[in-house]
């Protein structure tokens, strides 16, 4: 089984809000949300990672901080790792160039049932009181 890890980032807002990326038709988990990121490429660490991902998908360049968490799973042939970090916008607009949408939402309204399977642990923490 091909093992993939996958870097993510919590972005939020001014108004404490939340980026969250929605996946396009076609694909797999077609109209699904998600947290930004994207798989790590040879060579790469976590958060260089990170950072390349959000400046190719979403135009922003990043300051990646701190670790929040990791989550394992298995999906179709795969067995996916995330690693979510915290992050902040240094410069640029979200645009967005894979996703079919994005949305910034507050933590508690995220609707587990609406995310990719990776990333609903971490929604979870978020409706059960997680800081921001």
């Amino acid at each position: 089984m091909k093992k993939i890890k996958v870097a993510a980032a919590i972005i939020k807002n001014q108004l404490g809000q939340i980026l969250i990326c929605q996946r396009g038709a076609g694909g797999d988990l077609a109209y699904l949300w998600e947290f930004p990121g994207g798989k790590l490429e040879a060579g790469e660490n976590l958060k260089s990672c990170l950072a390349r991902e959000c400046l190719e998908e979403l135009a922003i360049q990043i300051e990646v901080g701190k670790f929040l968490t990791s989550t394992k799973g298995v999906y179709l042939d795969r067995e996916l790792e995330i690693f979510f970090f915290w992050a902040k916008i240094l410069k640029g607009q979200v645009t967005i160039s894979v996703h079919q949408a994005y949305k910034w939402i507050e933590a508690e309204l995220l609707e587990p049932q609406d995310f990719c399977p990776g990333d609903i642990p971490v929604v979870i923490m978020f409706k059960n009181g997680l800081p921001l």
